[in-house]
């Protein structure tokens, strides 16, 4: 009789956990189905990146060495490289921290970069997206969750939403952010229950949803034992 009281009792735990837990799957299906409709190298934007063809390094070109590239950046350096950038050949100087760029005929330092600079490096790497129109600007504070390098960060900002983000110092493009990302990310925290958008996967929230379903099976074995007991496995 007192183990029959007890299984009541857990099994409207059982169901009150199910309908959570009901929830919470619903919110894991529903997000996987949508990671699953395209590939990750849509969602992260490679489909609107265009290799950059800076062109082919002529030593003859070179007119700075090494040490006045390390002078002219204004920074203590401690590793630099030969490249071309944009048809010109440049020094890249960096640290742990920062990085310059410095012209490798006249020594000038190109870093940072101008909008009109910058707004011919992202015709050159996401000319699909610069085909829509949009503007130009240097993000200095406030970036928004899409954006988790540093700043300031040159951003072309499509006409369509889309954005392209691009190193100041470097002219790399950091990131393109499209309207699928975004969902993604949205469905990304439902996943895995982000409340705050600090991307943990080890959150209370997640732990706590971990808990419950260990607390579901192990009610549902009492209850099945319980129906076993009473020759009531499939009533």
């Amino acid at each position: 009789m007192h183990f029959n009281v007890f299984t009541r009792h857990v099994s409207r735990v059982h169901k009150i956990i199910g309908l959570v837990a009901g929830v919470l799957l619903a919110f894991w299906v529903v997000s996987g189905f949508y990671f699953t409709l395209f590939p990750i190298s849509e969602i992260r934007g490679d489909h609107l990146r265009t290799p950059i063809e800076h062109g082919t390094l002529e030593m003859d070109d070179v007119q700075i060495s090494v040490e006045e590239a390390m002078d002219a950046s204004g920074i203590w350096g401690f590793q630099a490289e030969l490249k071309m950038f944009m048809g010109d050949p440049v020094w890249l100087v960096s640290n742990t921290h920062d990085k310059r760029l410095i012209d490798a005929r006249t020594g000038e330092k190109l870093s940072p970069l101008s909008q009109e600079e910058a707004r011919n490096i992202f015709d050159a790497g996401v000319g699909r997206l610069t085909s829509y129109g949009g503007e130009v600007f240097l993000l200095e504070d406030n970036a928004p969750r899409e954006y988790a390098g540093p700043l300031p960060v040159w951003v072309f900002e499509a006409s369509t939403g889309e954005r392209a983000y691009q190193s100041p110092t470097t002219g790399d493009i950091l990131a393109v952010r499209t309207t699928e990302w975004r969902i993604f990310d949205v469905f990304w925290r439902f996943h895995i229950l982000d409340i705050i958008g600090d991307d943990q996967i080890d959150s209370w929230w997640m732990k706590l949803a971990a808990f419950l379903a260990i607390i579901m099976v192990i009610s549902g074995f009492i209850i099945l034992v319980q129906r076993i007991m009473r020759r009531k496995l499939f009533s």
